[in-house]
């Protein structure tokens, strides 16, 4: 398995012994496999089976609960969160040849010449071929490092691509589905096609845009509105965010009434029950972008209350 020997060795260097082990979705199929390598290695696993959100999201206290001393975060790299227990990254590259589907795909960006690139932390292995393809094909092509490695964007961090919009006609997500493309299509005004590695083709971006950027202004509307509104907060190590003390009190100097609900994963089935009128997530800013068509009632981020609901 790709790095696992260094993974292994990173353990011992810290002397772990009980290791909790967090992994994103897209490798579960491989997670069992994966332990049984670290266990071949003298550690004793525990395997984490909620759903892992990021950097952002380290169970140090569910760890220390389970006797563990040491967590093994998979597909992700640390930006500071503040943890009680030693965290050892796994990046979790995933090598894969992405030269086919630009072959085969090369016509959808003959309108760009410009192409600006970026891409999820596991495909960083295919900036370097896919910016050679492009060049040897006309392109001028942008990759900026805002993260440790060139072209990295995150959910929530998008440097790589704002830092080049000015000098690109689109931008090219090498990603396997929507999620990291669709956070910068709305994050900037240029297109933004996905090299899409499990679909084999590019595709563009721009008619969800429009889709979602029309349901987060009628949801801002309703909002303004409101008389009920939910605060919702994530006690997640990287997302709590102390804002919502000072937007509680702004929303009742203008007659709403307002409720702070805080749980570990937000989701409206725990909401049920309740009467309001319309939430503002201070969570993960993807809640406001993803799942939108999950909520019976009006939602938006925190950061779009100003400029949405002014």
């Amino acid at each position: 398995m790709e790095d696992i020997t260094d993974v292994i060795k990173k353990l011992k260097e810290i002397n772990a012994k009980k290791v909790f082990i967090q992994f994103p979705e897209g490798i579960k199929l491989r997670m069992q496999e994966i332990v049984k390598e670290i266990e071949k290695a003298g550690f004793e696993i525990v395997l984490c089976c909620e759903e892992c959100y990021g950097a952002c999201d380290i169970r140090d206290a569910e760890a220390m609960e389970l006797d563990c001393d040491t967590i093994l975060h998979i597909g992700h790299e640390d930006f500071g969160v503040r943890v009680k227990l030693p965290v050892v990254f796994w990046e979790y590259f995933i090598n894969v040849n992405a030269v086919p589907a630009l072959v085969k795909e090369l016509g959808k960006l003959r309108d760009y010449k410009n192409i600006g690139l970026v891409t999820s932390i596991q495909f960083v292995k295919a900036i370097p071929s896919v910016k050679k393809f492009l060049e040897t094909h006309g392109k001028k092509v942008f990759v900026y490092k805002s993260l440790q490695h060139e072209g990295q964007v995150l959910g929530c961090r998008l440097e790589a691509a704002s830092a080049v919009e000015k000098d690109v006609d689109c931008f090219l997500c090498i990603s396997a589905g929507k999620f990291y493309g669709l956070g910068v299509v709305l994050a900037t005004e240029k297109p933004v096609l996905c090299l899409d590695l499990e679909r084999n083709e590019i595709y563009s971006l721009e008619g969800l845009k429009k889709r979602i950027q029309k349901t987060i202004v009628w949801n801002a509307a309703q909002i303004r509105d409101a008389k009920r509104v939910g605060l919702l907060v994530s006690w997640k190590k990287g997302q709590f965010r102390q804002a919502v003390y000072d937007v509680k009190k702004q929303l009742e100097k203008k007659g709403k009434d307002v409720f702070i609900l805080a749980m570990d994963r937000i989701e409206p089935e725990k909401l049920e029950g309740l009467k309001l009128d319309g939430l503002i997530s201070f969570a993960c800013p993807r809640i406001g972008i993803d799942d939108l068509e999950k909520y019976k009632i009006p939602i938006i981020n925190w950061d779009q209350l100003e400029k949405k609901t002014a």
